[in-house]
Order: structure tokens, then sequence, then C-alpha cells
């Protein structure tokens, strides 16, 4: 992931991020940073990240996402996960984080969550 390699859009209160390509060591304090200042700290802590573009994920990445959910949750809101290839679904399997994050197949779904339909 380049220098700014994400897009984010807000949809009814939901911010949804969504990273392309590897989210390393190189760029997740960034991306944490972008997420935690423009978004959890302004009083905008309900998440979806979009992960249906993100090739390759390291052990810095699942430290970030752990402390994006923290921090959305210590701000009153909740953070998910969509859009999961079977590569990262494995890594979240194999470190046992499947079952700390709410994992959605898409956007769509995520949503629902949010919006009462889950």
């Amino acid at each position: 992931m380049n220098e700014q390699n994400w897009t984010a859009i807000e949809i009814n209160n939901v911010v949804v991020v969504k990273p392309r390509g590897e989210l390393d060591m190189s760029n997740s304090f960034h991306f944490k940073s972008f997420i935690r200042d423009n978004y959890i700290n302004a009083g905008k802590s309900n998440l979806i990240l979009d992960l249906s573009e993100v090739d390759y994920m390291d052990s810095s990445a699942l430290g970030v996402l752990l402390g994006l959910q923290r921090a959305a949750r210590l701000n009153g809101g909740s953070m998910v996960l969509c859009g999961l290839h079977e590569n990262l679904l494995r890594i979240f399997k194999i470190t046992s984080l499947e079952g700390v994050f709410r994992i959605y197949p898409n956007v769509e779904e995520a949503l629902k969550f949010f919006l009462g339909g889950n």
C-alpha cells in the first residue's frame, strides 16, 4: 500500500474504509492514525473495514486492527470487517482472531449490523 492507498466514505453514520494492496509494517500505523484522527476521535466510531482489495497483511496490521477495534469501542462504537479473501480468512483463523472480529462477506451485509438488520 503506497502513501495513502485507501478510500473512506460515510454511509448512514457508518464510515467504510477500503484499503488496497498490502497492509503491513510500512503503512499500517499511518493507516491507524488516519482512521483514529479523522474518524474515531471526531466521534465517528462505527467503522467497516472493507478488506476485499487487501492482498497481504502482516502481524503489525493485525495489531493495528485490534487497536482500532478497541478505540472504536472506547468511543461508543464498533468496528467490523468484510470482504476478506480466503488467504486473509486463513490468517484470522490461524491467529484465532476470527472470533474477536465480526466478519461479513461484503459491505452490504456489514451495514446490516449497524442498521439493525442482523
